[in-house]
């Protein structure tokens, strides 16, 4: 455990080497330190399994691509919910929400698919209205980027439409 705990400060130290002041990232990784003993992945905590998947030697080429970091982002939700985790995975998600905006602007591509994910998490913890809400946000900002493969403008439109024709077919009582 001391051997993960290490490589896992040098992660941080790697990636707080940098002299900019947004460290959006960092501290996300501050909040996996203070929760690794919370939830499992088959059977390890989510740090360890989150510690495994990134490989020392290869730490300081990787957090140095904005891609990478992204990706490093996803992954660890993608943990977080396997350990059951919403709470945590929700609040990673806030976490990008800042990241995207401090990093590419108030309308791009990275929030409104943080948007969108942020959505079925609520749907599927039955929160329709906070789901509704959050894919209404993802909606209107892939209508505002370029149209390709990647906008999936169509696919949250059609989710509304079902999530809203769910909630008004259950009525007020299931509120």
């Amino acid at each position: 455990m001391k051997n993960r705990l290490i490589i896992l400060f040098a992660l941080l130290f790697i990636a707080c080497g940098t002299s900019r002041s947004q460290q959006t990232y960092d501290e996300m990784l501050n909040d996996v330190v203070q929760n690794f003993n919370v939830g499992t992945v088959g059977g390890d905590s989510v740090l360890n399994v989150f510690v495994q998947k990134a490989q020392a030697n290869s730490v300081a080429r990787k957090y140095s691509n904005p891609a990478m970091k992204e990706e490093m982002m996803f992954d660890l939700i993608s943990e977080y919910l396997q350990a059951g985790q919403t709470d945590n995975a929700q609040q990673l998600y806030d976490n990008m929400l800042e990241y995207a905006g401090q990093k590419y602007g108030k309308i791009c591509p990275m929030k409104a698919m943080v948007y969108f994910e942020k959505a079925h998490l609520y749907k599927q913890s039955g929160d329709i209205e906070n789901a509704i809400r959050m894919m209404q946000k993802s909606a209107a900002m892939f209508e505002q980027l370029p149209k390709n493969d990647f906008n999936r403008y169509k696919d949250a439109m059609e989710f509304l439409r079902r999530w809203r024709a769910a909630a008004s077919s259950d009525g007020p009582e299931t509120n």
